[in-house]
């Protein structure tokens, strides 16, 4: 952890607001950028971060994260995709959100849910020891994609590169997860 984020822990700890300000400047923008992937409105977006600040705020005094931002974006994100669910949406998130998990869907298929299985403790590690196998810039676009709901041509101009490029590059890491999980006895 670093130095910044741990002050930032410490002063919630201490129940200084200052902190909300620091997180907001540190993560803000991610954590709304993520949101507003997933709802596909900067309105929506602003709420769940609020929200998400909320939480680690009642949460880091009792059980302090060990990587911060991480945390911050996975509280939004759930926040994000629970609201989606609670307002039973159709088209959610400019479409980014089904598809990446349907896109998913094929690599981890079987009669749960995405959101079970993903929540399952040998998923998680599986799924950090392949990102462990992939090349820096792989993991980037993968997680880009995965985690923060990004689409290809979001990802592609991040990288430099075309949104065929990152398609075709998504697609095979999909490929060689199946296989990974697969070998692994979780398929």
């Amino acid at each position: 952890m670093n130095v910044k984020d741990s002050q930032i822990i410490e002063q919630i700890t201490a129940r200084d607001e200052r902190a909300l300000d620091a997180l907001t400047d540190a993560y803000g923008r991610i954590c709304r950028k993520t949101a507003q992937n997933i709802l596909g409105n900067a309105a929506d977006a602003d709420e769940v971060f609020n929200d998400a600040l909320f939480r680690a705020w009642n949460a880091i005094p009792m059980n302090p994260p060990a990587h911060l931002q991480a945390y911050l974006i996975t509280l939004t994100r759930r926040i994000a995709l629970d609201r989606i669910k609670a307002e039973s949406r159709e088209k959610r998130g400019g479409g980014e959100v089904p598809a990446a998990l349907s896109e998913l869907e094929e690599c981890i298929a079987s009669g749960e849910s995405i959101d079970a299985i993903l929540n399952r403790n040998a998923l998680r590690t599986a799924m950090n020891d392949f990102l462990e196998t992939l090349s820096d810039d792989k993991r980037r676009i993968f997680i880009e994609r995965y985690t923060f709901l990004l689409s290809a041509g979001e990802i592609a101009r991040r990288h430099r590169t075309t949104a065929p490029a990152v398609k075709m590059a998504l697609s095979r890491m999909r490929k060689a997860l199946k296989q990974y999980l697969e070998e692994e006895g979780l398929l």
